[in-house]
């Protein structure tokens, strides 16, 4: 009977101990870096016994198209990564729940990020997401062919980036610069990051202050197409007709000096054997740091009937992923927090430390519903442009119209 006792008191006991709470998740990452994502989030699962993240992975071709319906039903889930350049589409719609008050009942410590990031999540003064990470444009370059070609500097302006290519190309016959230059794989946005990270440097934005109007069709545009055009044309740095993949291609097996991508392309080159080479922020070109970046972010969707309880939970798990960047940081991604930049965790991985400052010198696109149409006006505009060596001011004015002609639509 006390053995029937005890053992009735046991499973009563098990029956009443607390559930974890269960929150529901969609994530986008499906590339190389998914596996480094879904690592975290079962090592987030195993660090505590009060939450549980059910996630679901869509792919990033159908992502946005899913989220924007289930968003519109309040049929999505609990929380939800949206790349930064994306919440203008979604925050003026009221879709996405501000974060403010429950990032600071969860304890949420906003001066551990970043500035820069966490502003760009920010509209009309609330917060609307957190950034996990940046992804800026950034500069490759192989060690061994710039030892020689007797180069002993990283280049640090466009003198000695030209310079150094040449010698390159004059005295090993490798490429100078691999650096896409046609819409063959993804609309030549090389080119797009280039002139938008050229104009910013010299502090100007692509579009005005009311994002109504192309700004780029002043001096600062003409110094940022010439520089793109010297690099192509003038000094024949990089072949005519090189694709994204195939720029890829020939860094990744040593046939280019210089190679100018995000910093997505790490793990790639790290996978590839014998390719002794550096990374370093996209180089003040024209005075000052300024490099294009994106932004991978959490938001938590509005509800039908939200549970402060549940959105304080998203907080926690908010707060561990930014809080263990360095794992995340394997995928190439530069952490949010300088909390986590000054972890010996991250400084020991290779080549992150290099280019991790350019976190305080990342900028994102215009906040305009339409960018993504004026974005590939652009890329089309410089492609055609570089192709056909048009002079400055001729490019400059045709790409200014076609992309005010979008704006005013």
């Amino acid at each position: 009977m006390v053995a029937l006792l005890l053992f009735a008191g046991s499973s009563l006991g098990a029956q009443n101990a607390k559930k974890p709470m269960e929150i529901t998740f969609w994530s986008l990452f499906t590339g190389g870096d998914g596996e480094f994502f879904d690592a975290m989030v079962k090592a987030f699962n195993a660090s505590q016994s009060e939450i549980v993240m059910k996630t679901d992975t869509v792919k990033y071709d159908n992502y946005y198209t899913k989220l924007t319906a289930a968003l519109a039903a309040k049929t999505a889930p609990d929380v939800v990564v949206i790349h930064q350049h994306e919440l203008i589409n979604y925050v003026p719609n009221g879709v996405l729940t501000p974060l403010d008050d429950y990032l600071k009942k969860a304890g949420v410590d906003l001066s551990t990020f970043e500035a820069g990031p966490l502003s760009a999540c920010k509209f009309n003064g609330k917060i609307y997401s957190v950034p996990m990470d940046v992804h800026p444009f950034i500069m490759y370059y192989n060690k061994d062919l710039l030892a020689k070609a007797g180069v002993t500097k990283v280049p640090g302006t466009l003198p000695e980036l030209f310079a150094a290519a040449k010698a390159i190309q004059e005295k090993t016959g490798a490429i100078g610069i691999a650096a896409d230059n046609t819409t063959a794989t993804y609309k030549a946005y090389t080119l797009t990051r280039m002139f938008m990270s050229f104009l910013m440097q010299q502090g100007f934005t692509t579009l005005d202050a009311s994002n109504k109007k192309a700004n780029f069709n002043n001096e600062a545009g003409v110094k940022a197409y010439q520089a793109i055009s010297d690099i192509m044309n003038k000094n024949g740095l990089t072949p005519k007709g090189l694709d994204y993949d195939s720029s890829v291609a020939d860094f990744k097996l040593g046939k280019a000096g210089f190679h100018f991508n995000g910093v997505w392309v790490t793990g790639a080159f790290e996978e590839q054997k014998d390719l002794n080479f550096g990374a370093v922020q996209l180089p003040a070109f024209f005075g000052k740091f300024a490099a294009l970046a994106g932004s991978h972010t959490f938001a938590v969707p509005v509800q039908n009937n939200p549970n402060e309880q549940t959105i304080l939970g998203v907080m926690k798990f908010i707060d561990w992923m930014t809080n263990h960047g360095e794992m995340w940081a394997k995928a190439g991604h530069i952490p949010t927090r300088k909390t986590v930049i000054a972890k010996a965790e991250f400084k020991s991985l290779p080549h992150r430390a290099e280019y991790a400052d350019a976190v305080k010198n990342a900028f994102g696109p215009p906040s305009s519903v339409k960018w993504a149409e004026v974005n590939d006006a652009i890329s089309d505009s410089l492609e055609e442009s570089i192709a056909l060596n048009k002079d400055t001011k001729t490019a400059l004015a045709q790409m200014e119209q076609i992309v005010n002609a979008i704006l005013k639509k």
